[in-house]
């Protein structure tokens, strides 16, 4: 797959539907995830998925826009929003069926058409102050 495709694959079907026969196609078993605040962990494929379904318990009808693509050698940056509806169960604010926006970057680093290092920044806090705005 050329790296729009793996680009869509990932946002669409292994981030967004929790894809099992996908992620094993776009990622390396383990890989390392990097997260806000220079946290790193070595995820497997069924960690990874574990992640994405508590996740998709949380926010529900997620529907991923990539609006920009760098490429550069074995890296692959791409920056994304995502409009879903949350369900509760982040950092304990109750779920009121809210339609929310997210914005995010994602560095990809691959090697043999594998990605072996996915670092994730978001809009936690922008998220956050979406979700509490009914508390004021």
């Amino acid at each position: 797959m050329n790296k729009e495709e793996w680009i869509k694959a990932w946002f669409h079907e292994v981030w967004g539907k929790g894809n099992a026969q996908l992620l094993a196609e776009c990622a390396t078993n383990p890989f390392n995830f990097h997260t806000s605040g220079g946290r790193s962990f070595s995820l497997t494929h069924e960690d990874y998925l574990s992640f994405v379904n508590i996740w998709q318990q949380r926010f529900n009808n997620v529907r991923f826009t990539i609006s920009q693509v760098i490429t550069e050698e074995h890296k692959t940056v791409a920056l994304y929003q995502c409009e879903a509806t949350y369900h509760g169960g982040w950092i304990k604010i109750p779920g009121k069926n809210q339609s929310v926006k997210m914005t995010g970057m994602v560095l990809f680093q691959m090697k043999d058409g594998l990605m072996t290092d996915c670092w994730l920044e978001d809009s936690s806090f922008d998220l956050y102050q979406q979700l509490t705005r009914y508390l004021e």
